[in-house]
C-alpha cells in the first residue's frame, strides 16, 4: 500500500468522522449550522485568506454544510414519522 493511498484513506475517514460529529452536534443544537455557515462565510469573504485555492476550499465547506443540513433534516423527518412497535431505525 502506498503512502498516498494511506493519506487518502485517512483524509476520507476524517471527512466522514467530522460530518458525523457535526451532524450529531447539529441535532442537539439547532443553531449550530447557521452559526457555522456565518463563520465560514465571513472567513471566505474577499480579502480573507485569498486566492483561488482558498476560494475552492470555502466552496467545498459550503457544500459539506449543505450535505450535513440535509442529514439533519432527514433525521428530523425520521423522528417525526411514526415507528412501528418493535422496529429498529438504522443510523
Amino acid at each position: 500500500m502506498s503512502h498516498a493511498l494511506n493519506l487518502a484513506t485517512v483524509v476520507g475517514a476524517n471527512d466522514r468522522l467530522l460530518k458525523a460529529l457535526i451532524t450529531l452536534l447539529a441535532l442537539r443544537d439547532r443553531d449550530l449550522l447557521d452559526e457555522l455557515d456565518t463563520v465560514f462565510r465571513v472567513a471566505g469573504a474577499p480579502g480573507h485568506d485569498g486566492g483561488a485555492e482558498a476560494d475552492a476550499a470555502w466552496s467545498y465547506i459550503g457544500r459539506e454544510l449543505d450535505i450535513i443540513a440535509e442529514l439533519v433534516a432527514d433525521a428530523d423527518e425520521e423522528d417525526s414519522a411514526p415507528v412501528a412497535r418493535g422496529s429498529r431505525r438504522s443510523s
